[in-house]
């Protein structure tokens, strides 16, 4: 499969900070990893020992140095060869070792079957699923919370570029994304999360995610990087702390997605 899969790692210059915890940890749980790593920057350059990283500096010859989310993410897709990637972003901070032999058992379902998009961290709050003729696998609903998702997955490289939109930014693409893939007829599936996330299972094992509105999340990255030997100065960033009124903000949020997905 080495020739078959590309892993992007999507990040900006401005999360450079991200990279060493990151690929430390990448490194420690999936050893050895033979596929080419494509880690989208804007203009840096960044290698570590053992991986096969390539900076795609998608702006190297842009003055201006910056371009939206949407139009990042595709520059970098078109330096890719293989049909088929494996979606991370520099945050999604591996705790365990990746299953990779379930990675390219799907891998290979997705090219047998051309299925679009193989979610391997799906949510609980996603769904509406259905079983499907994997055992292991779940189809998810045309009309799901979040049929479009960036939580770590396999895409066919086509497919998702297709989805994107130059001008919107990560949770723009996540809202209307959406929007879009609920007219297509592509095949969308996950883990069965009676298999994996109830038992405590995961294929890439990581807290959904390591930073929130540009702070560390503190239960997600401290006594990881700890045990790992990952010094970082937290108080760069800082940690985020969710406020009474954030809370209520993204539960107000979460319902209001939640009926206009069933309306649509």
């Amino acid at each position: 499969m080495k020739g078959e899969l590309t892993i992007l790692v999507n990040s900006t210059d401005s999360f450079e900070d991200c990279w060493y915890p990151f690929f430390k940890l990448f490194d420690t749980y999936w050893p050895q990893c033979p596929h080419e790593i494509i880690l989208n920057t804007e203009t840096k350059d960044y290698c570590y020992a053992n991986l096969n990283i390539t900076a795609a500096k998608i702006c190297k010859d842009d003055p201006n140095g910056r371009v939206p989310w949407g139009e990042s993410l595709m520059r970098c897709l078109d330096r890719i060869d293989t049909e088929v990637i494996l979606y991370l972003q520099d945050d999604y901070f591996l705790n365990d070792y990746v299953d990779a032999n379930l990675v390219y058992e799907f891998l290979e379902i997705m090219q047998r079957e051309n299925y679009a998009h193989i979610r391997l961290m799906e949510l609980d709050n996603g769904g509406p699923w259905h079983q499907s003729r994997y055992p292991l696998l779940w189809e998810i609903d045309q009309g799901a919370n979040y049929r479009i998702s960036l939580q770590a997955g396999l895409w066919r490289k086509d497919r998702l570029r297709f989805y994107l939109s130059p001008r919107e930014s990560a949770w723009q693409f996540e809202r209307w994304g959406n929007f879009r893939a609920h007219k297509i007829p592509d095949s969308f599936y996950c883990q069965n999360l009676d298999t994996f996330n109830r038992q405590k299972r995961y294929i890439i094992p990581y807290e959904p995610t390591g930073i929130i509105q540009g702070k560390w999340y503190r239960p997600a990255v401290v006594e990881l990087f700890k045990a790992n030997g990952i010094e970082v100065d937290f108080s760069r960033r800082g940690f985020y702390e969710p406020t009474k009124k954030d809370i209520l903000v993204q539960s107000i949020r979460s319902r209001m997605r939640r009926l206009l997905m069933r309306a649509i």
